[in-house]
């Protein structure tokens, strides 16, 4: 009966035995950080807004030049782009509160129509606001940028970093994790650029500033995003010039 119980209890024997992780095996670098797949959006929430952008597409409102800017709602509510962004062609295709994955999953029907010069793309914090870790961003990221790099070798792909807002303060550690990873990758690919929100968006003292976000103190007004066309413009001027 005792050699029953030992060789029941063997398997579990072992696996405790077995070495614990050091505390340092998850470095800090891009290579190490990537999962291995980009999990696919289980519901299709913004199956509307694609939809409404093939119609556009279809009435002739797509880009042989110029530049797109796509993501999450931070590019969706950005209302004064066409006039804040005067002298450049430009379209506007961020959709919903997207993730990652859901611009990856809808990117052949809304984005890979066009052929724009110049991708500004915005999206990550909704991924970590529902659960994603920074490595998994960083990851989903990568993947993103290497399918543009695939159907659009041509194209300037500029990244804008996570925003800090008083809404998600309680994640800008997150927020900044994962754009420490994003931002070493981009930095071997000459093609791809890292813009970082933050330094028109937290004040001396490093805290986020509250009169450039709306009343749900997570999306911009109209400081906000002026304060992101005074940074873009003038990259925008030296990828098309």
């Amino acid at each position: 009966m005792m050699k029953s119980y030992l060789l029941l209890a063997l398997p579990f024997l072992l696996l405790a035995c077995q070495p614990s992780p050091p505390a340092n095996e998850a470095t800090t670098t891009p290579e190490t950080a990537t999962p291995p797949e980009v999990e696919v959006p289980a519901a299709d929430r913004f199956e509307a807004e694609i939809v409404a952008f093939e119609q556009a597409d279809r009435q002739g409102d797509t880009l042989r030049s110029g530049v797109l800017f796509t993501g999450s709602s931070s590019i969706r509510m950005w209302k004064s782009l066409r006039e804040d962004m005067t002298g450049f062609r430009v379209l506007n295709r961020g959709f919903g509160g997207a993730t990652i994955p859901e611009v990856l999953r809808y990117s052949d029907r809304y984005l890979f129509v066009h052929q724009p010069q110049v991708i500004v793309f915005y999206c990550g914090e909704n991924d970590i606001a529902e659960g994603a870790s920074p490595e998994q961003v960083y990851g989903r990221f990568k993947v993103f940028a290497e399918l543009v790099a695939e159907r659009l070798p041509d194209t300037k792909l500029l990244y804008l970093s996570m925003k800090p807002s008083p809404e998600r303060w309680a994640m800008w550690d997150q927020f900044q994790r994962g754009d420490q990873l994003i931002r070493a990758y981009i930095n071997d690919y000459p093609q791809i650029d890292y813009l970082s929100t933050a330094k028109t968006m937290l004040d001396e003292e490093g805290s986020v500033k509250a009169d450039i976000f709306i009343e749900d103190g997570l999306h911009l007004n109209a400081k906000g995003y002026a304060a992101w066309t005074a940074q873009i413009r003038p990259l925008l001027t030296k990828y098309l010039e």
